[in-house]
């Protein structure tokens, strides 16, 4: 006679492993929102889905904790929870570990080279002759034009792709100090990122600046600056310059990215 197969029951590991995990990520999007970091990550246009995202993930952890406090009743499924390797979650620690060490960080002048800065432009080509100009005509009547985080992406393309037409306004603006290899010693970059989706496609935009002792400023010092537009040449091309007529050195705004206009 075979013995009675006993009817054990026990802890459900695996649901309780990923209730952790699921309560990780929550407190983790939660914490990025509420200290308003998201931005410095993706573009704030796209904040309210991750806001969606981990609201979410509140009645899937729910579900787990359910899961959890229901203990298993088969001694097939008691083997197969022993046996379930916390190998395969170890990824997702991994990550939560290094999204509460690591300590927030911004995207700074070492990586413009990397990235490519769009600054100096080339001749005008006729696929940038058709390209949208939706400020093109606001600018035209300013005498100085106010560069600001919701037109800088703008400003930066119509002054570097356009610059005989704005030769001779007066412009103010702010950035960070990047000098490019072979310009002048009283030449240098005025740049800002500009962040289309997330920080990871996000590319430098700025325009050729001159008139100070750039020794003073090295790269990543943040300036805000006025001056008047120019042209020049640059690499044997037409390029436009800002001639600086004064500045003063900035702390890093809180909010150092700049989105498209559009």
């Amino acid at each position: 006679m075979q013995p009675r197969k006993r009817n054990l029951r026990s802890f459900n590991n695996g649901a309780c492993i990923q209730s952790i995990i699921l309560l990780g990520f929550i407190i983790l999007l939660l914490w990025l929102d509420i200290t308003k970091q998201l931005p410095l990550y993706i573009n704030p246009k796209f904040i309210v889905l991750t806001q969606i995202s981990y609201l979410l993930l509140v009645p899937m952890l729910v579900i787990q904790i359910i899961d959890t406090l229901l203990p298993t009743s088969s001694v097939y499924e008691q083997h197969c929870h022993k046996h379930s390797s916390i190998g395969k979650y170890t990824p997702f620690f991994m990550i939560l570990l290094l999204a509460f060490a690591v300590p927030e960080n911004t995207l700074n002048a070492n990586l413009v080279s990397s990235k490519g800065l769009n600054s100096q432009s080339s001749a005008i080509t006729h696929s940038i002759k058709d390209l949208p100009r939706p400020l093109a005509p606001v600018f035209s009547q300013m005498d100085t034009i106010k560069v600001t985080n919701l037109n800088y992406t703008e400003a930066m393309c119509e002054i570097n792709n356009f610059p005989n037409e704005y030769a001779g306004k007066k412009i103010t603006m702010t950035g960070f100090v990047f000098q490019i290899p072979g310009l002048t010693n009283n030449q240098f970059s005025l740049v800002r990122y500009v962040v289309m989706c997330c920080t990871a496609d996000s590319l430098p935009y700025g325009v050729m600046c001159e008139g100070i002792e750039t020794q003073k400023y090295p790269d990543g010092t943040w300036l805000s600056i006025e001056g008047i537009i120019q042209m020049v040449t640059y690499d044997g091309k037409d390029a436009a310059s800002i001639k600086i007529t004064s500045l003063q050195k900035i702390e890093a705004p809180k909010d150092p990215y700049v989105y498209p206009y559009n």
